[in-house]
């Protein structure tokens, strides 16, 4: 495999919007939707061993654009036997979070795109993001791999009833509280449920010089999470909320609990309770900050203690709480992923399509999962995928009300919001640092997403 860099990976992380779907741990949610999950994969791995001899390809060669840890070495021996099986080469173009939406759209305008290439999928992005899959991606449907994905991830890969993406995620608790639940318990203290136990939390972990919250800030896309994965206090505290936003009938600005979130967000930035210099900080090190009990909290996907553990080898017990800003109580459901497209204006097709039929195998998937450092489980239908969910996740799950999963994440229920994720992200710093009003925060917002309906036609914005 060829690796192309084409900048310095200055921000390895995982660019939003991500991601998690509020489906149990072991749940029927997990299954759900398509045809039968054996079927399904026993039909998508014909058509990979089938539908193209092992000569048919030799010497083509396949290139992919994805940002930064999108892909990551987990994809690494399945591209290897793809490369082996077909007698081709996979050139990976790797970019940086902070720059892949910019390079991909230029791209695609300029009709230099490579074979594949993703983008970070909900239900509204194909439109907003892509513009127009037709003239843009390669029509996948009929494809037998469809039945792999459940029902809700079909959404963010389907325009107008045409199959155009394909999302290979996890269904873990994605960046909720993850914590040191061994700390915890020598400090004496309990899982905050409100924002004043959580601040009443961090004063405590404070006074023991450790860092409360870590909060990594250079990374430019995960310290909005915390404004956005409390989707459902929004909706809860003005119901009709997020139907008013996809109607342009309501706006972010004066929203009095977005307002009370960012306050809340900028007192324990004040404080110091996400770390010092917490700006300048990425992620790089988060796990290691856990092993060395030098941060208390951070958010995370739930899979991430998996990760604490092998990286640092730390034997403290881990745990998972609902971020509370706002006294939000609610997950973070989000049918939403990094997601895989065909570029219609490839030349390799057939070696296009070849690629999504191989990579959608129960062989494949089993590869993915099980080279993956950061994830227990994949969130497809097959049956016959042998999953790794963690303890401390299935337990979590249990403690969460099912009528609490109803509400989608702010980012992807509703419209041209997770488009501006790093904007708002750059905006928020603006606002801790003291340069940028709460309400401008808000209001820029509000001009990013008319912006992003004027770009796409939007008839409720003319």
């Amino acid at each position: 495999m060829k690796n192309k860099v084409l900048a310095l990976l200055l921000c390895l992380g995982m660019t939003v919007s991500l991601t998690a779907c509020g489906g149990d741990a072991g749940s029927d949610e997990s299954t759900a939707g398509g045809q039968d999950s054996s079927e399904a994969a026993g039909e998508a791995g014909e058509e990979a061993t089938e539908s193209a001899g092992s000569d048919d390809f030799a010497g083509e060669e396949l290139s992919i654009i994805v940002s930064a840890d999108w892909m990551n070495d987990y994809y690494d021996e399945t591209i290897s036997r793809f490369e082996d099986t077909y007698s081709v080469t996979v050139d990976l173009q790797t970019i940086p979070a902070d720059q892949y939406s910019d390079i991909l759209q230029s791209k695609l305008e300029t009709g230099t795109c490579t074979d594949v290439f993703w983008i970070q999928s909900n239900p509204f992005a194909i439109a907003s993001v892509i513009g127009n899959p037709e003239e843009y991606c390669l029509d996948f449907t009929g494809e037998a791999w469809e039945g792999i994905m459940p029902e809700a991830r079909l959404s963010s890969c389907k325009y107008e009833d045409k199959l155009y993406g394909l999302q290979i995620w996890h269904n873990s608790p994605e960046y909720v509280m993850v914590y040191n639940k061994s700390l915890f318990e020598e400090l004496n203290l309990t899982v905050p449920k409100t924002y004043a136990e959580l601040k009443s939390v961090c004063e405590k972990i404070y006074a023991e010089g450790i860092t409360p919250w870590f909060m990594p800030g250079a990374d430019g896309w995960q310290h909005q999470l915390a404004f956005f994965q409390i989707g459902g206090v929004y909706e809860e505290t003005d119901p009709g909320l997020y139907e008013a936003l996809n109607n342009n009938t309501a706006v972010f600005a004066g929203n009095e609990k977005m307002l009370e979130v960012l306050g809340q967000f900028k007192e324990l930035s004040d404080a110091g309770y996400f770390g010092e210099d917490w700006i300048g900080t990425d992620s790089s090190n988060m796990a290691n900050e856990f092993g060395d009990r030098t941060c208390a909290m951070a958010m995370a996907n739930s899979s991430y203690v998996k990760q604490i553990k092998d990286e640092t080898g730390s034997e403290d017990e881990f745990g998972m709480f609902l971020i509370p800003l706002g006294d939000n109580d609610t997950f973070p459901t989000n049918p939403a992923g990094p997601t895989m497209f065909g570029y219609a204006g490839t030349e390799h097709p057939e070696l296009v399509r070849e690629w999504f039929r191989f990579v959608t195998t129960t062989e494949s998937l089993q590869e993915i999962l099980d080279n993956s450092g950061k994830y227990t489980n994949l969130d497809v239908t097959d049956e016959n995928l042998e999953q790794h969910w963690l303890p401390e996740e299935e337990e979590f799950m249990n403690t969460v009300d099912k009528s609490k999963m109803l509400t989608p994440v702010l980012q992807t229920g509703t419209k041209y919001t997770n488009d501006y994720w790093m904007d708002f992200g750059a905006d928020l710093i603006a606002y801790c640092q003291g340069t940028m009003d709460a309400d401008t925060v808000l209001a820029n917002m509000d001009a990013n997403r008319a912006a992003g309906a004027a770009t796409a036609g939007d008839e409720a914005w003319q």
